[in-house]
């Protein structure tokens, strides 16, 4: 069943519990963090979502002065690792770093394991992704309305896989598929690197995930299209999904990833995340390594971030409801 659009009252509620005293929300000691923390990323290495948290792992070990440890966590369209979050003692020791679906596309296709308005505390904006549109070269196309065409003359002969039940990598191509008229197979993977490890064996058609980009710029695989709001830096020649007229309008805002941690996290551990996190996403390091993969750091504060998630969440709901979009 298709929820209804979060309210921002309700998204709210993990941010104002940060305010309120009891006895069932952690204190943060005044030295936090007291011990390593753990990042988790609800996805199998390698994916974007890893490749978000990767290149922050050292700079955040550095400017909080303990060792920042990353697990993966994957399996069930992410829900396995953002429920374990959800469940964390909310001390600031464990934080997750998710796609920008687990909020806003999940809620409306799955039945979960938490409440996503509820069991979270916001913290940040970290990236924003840069999307392909990537073939097989046994796909008997090289531009988008090749692509649509050969679509339509064999409905159901494209298979794409995504990165999980629920995933942007879903819901793009999901939202292309009712755009262009075509019918279209989903094939849910384990994470975005699984998908792109069956699509170069050419055991799928497409995929929509700029973790494709690399194999895109040696040859192996064909792009078509970026998905993103603006054209992308790695693949500067290929056009917009929106730009050729594929696309459903108000489908959603592009694919980000952000940081957040259990509901009730103290105010002290998301405001030093407020004061070291601009800087750190500006490091040039940083910077280029995820840029390869189709990922551009961005920063955004705790009450814009929340603004974010809401206004996605709601536009998603209504893509899922005009696509038809669901879980295999």
């Amino acid at each position: 069943m298709v929820q209804q659009p979060v309210r921002r009252r309700t998204l709210l509620i993990g941010a104002a519990a940060m305010a309120l005293p009891g006895p069932t929300l952690a204190q943060p000691a005044a030295a936090w963090p007291t011990r390593p923390i753990t990042l988790i990323v609800p996805f199998p290495p390698g994916g974007s979502t890893d490749n978000v948290a990767r290149p922050l792992q050292m700079p955040l070990s550095a400017a909080l002065g303990q060792n920042v440890v990353i697990e993966n966590r994957g399996g069930a369209g992410a829900t396995i690792g953002i429920g374990a979050v959800a469940q964390a003692r909310p001390d600031g020791h464990t934080l997750l770093v998710y796609a920008s679906a687990g909020m806003t596309i999940s809620p409306h296709l799955m039945r979960l394991p938490y409440d996503v308005t509820r069991d979270f505390t916001q913290i940040a904006l970290l990236a924003i992704s840069e999307g392909v549109v990537a073939l097989h070269p046994k796909v008997p196309a090289r531009t988008i309305q090749e692509l649509v065409a050969y679509g339509r003359a064999n409905p159901g002969a494209l298979r794409f896989g995504s990165a999980g039940n629920g995933t942007i990598t879903q819901m793009t191509g999901e939202i292309f598929a009712h755009a262009a008229g075509i019918r279209m197979e989903h094939v849910p993977y384990r994470g975005s690197a699984p998908a792109l490890a069956s699509l170069l064996a050419g055991d799928i058609e497409m995929q929509f995930d700029p973790i494709a980009i690399p194999a895109i710029k040696d040859g192996r695989l064909l792009g078509v299209a970026t998905t993103g709001a603006r054209r992308s830096g790695e693949l500067p020649h290929l056009p917009t999904l929106r730009e050729l007229g594929f696309w459903v309008e108000g489908g959603g805002g592009e694919a980000w990833f952000g940081l957040a941690g259990p509901a009730g996290l103290p105010a002290e551990v998301v405001q030093r995340f407020q004061q070291i996190l601009p800087g750190i996403l500006a490091l040039p390091e940083v910077v280029r390594a995820m840029a390869p993969v189709g990922l551009r750091p961005a920063f955004e504060p705790q009450d814009v971030f929340i603004r974010r998630i809401e206004q996605d969440h709601a536009l998603f709901g209504d893509a899922v409801r005009r696509t038809g979009a669901r879980v295999e």
